[in-house]
């Protein structure tokens, strides 16, 4: 099982519902992107963000993306002003380099991509972006959810038995529809990677990124220039 797996069934109909930016995407959104130039939203789920920066910002050219056939169909439906496409984060060749002056990446995308396609998709987001372009991203954050630690600990004794190479902030769902995910420790779950902050903001330097705003809210937002 994989993350589209999860978005395609059992996380499905709660993103399908949701409709409101929270209060830290309106914030940053508000701050760093104007009423001009071209955005681009990765992960764009049913176009839940995309479409509100739509009514902030009608001037924005936008487009988004999704790798859930059904959630892009949703976007378009919501939001016929705004084009959505079924794409990857790790092959964004449909784009030419130096294509928006904004990039979203909310909703955690960076950290639902396979751990050994997080680099390429950290690429494409850097090559796609115009010189001087923003991007908005958010990562899970490691530190910030205590059961993590002994979650790791758990699950890398079961790896080495099972002689599984996966690093330990590589975590399964512990709920899946609300419920209680009893597999978690089982072979073959879907991961997400949970970042620490160093780690990633040393990986988005590497990547040639210039930190604007690191913001600790739950989950980690963190902005960057190209």
């Amino acid at each position: 099982m994989d993350n589209r797996k999860i978005y395609s069934s059992y996380e499905l109909q709660s993103w399908l519902n949701r409709e409101h930016l929270i209060k830290v995407e309106e914030y940053l959104i508000k701050k760093y992107i104007s009423n001009h130039g071209t955005l681009i939203e990765a992960g764009c789920g049913n176009g839940r963000i995309s479409c509100n920066i739509k009514k902030i910002f009608p001037k924005l050219d936008i487009i988004g993306f999704d790798f859930v056939e059904e959630m892009v169909k949703t976007a378009r439906k919501r939001c016929k002003n705004i084009k959505f496409y079924c794409l990857d984060a790790t092959d964004l060749s449909k784009f030419k380099d130096e294509s928006f002056d904004y990039a979203i990446y909310l909703q955690q995308i960076i950290s639902l991509i396979p751990y050994d396609r997080i680099s390429t998709a950290l690429d494409e987001s850097y090559r796609i972006l115009k010189k001087d372009g923003i991007v908005i991203f958010s990562f899970l954050n490691y530190h910030n959810r205590k059961i993590n630690y002994l979650l790791s600990a758990i699950l890398m004794v079961f790896r080495f038995f099972r002689g599984e190479k996966l690093k330990y902030k590589q975590l399964p769902w512990l709920k899946l529809s609300g419920k209680i995910n009893y597999n978690f420790l089982s072979k073959n779950q879907a991961l997400n990677y949970w970042f620490s902050k160093n780690e990633i903001i040393q990986l988005l330097q590497n990547k040639g990124f210039s930190i604007l705003e690191v913001y600790n809210k739950g989950m980690l937002y963190i902005v960057c220039k190209k």
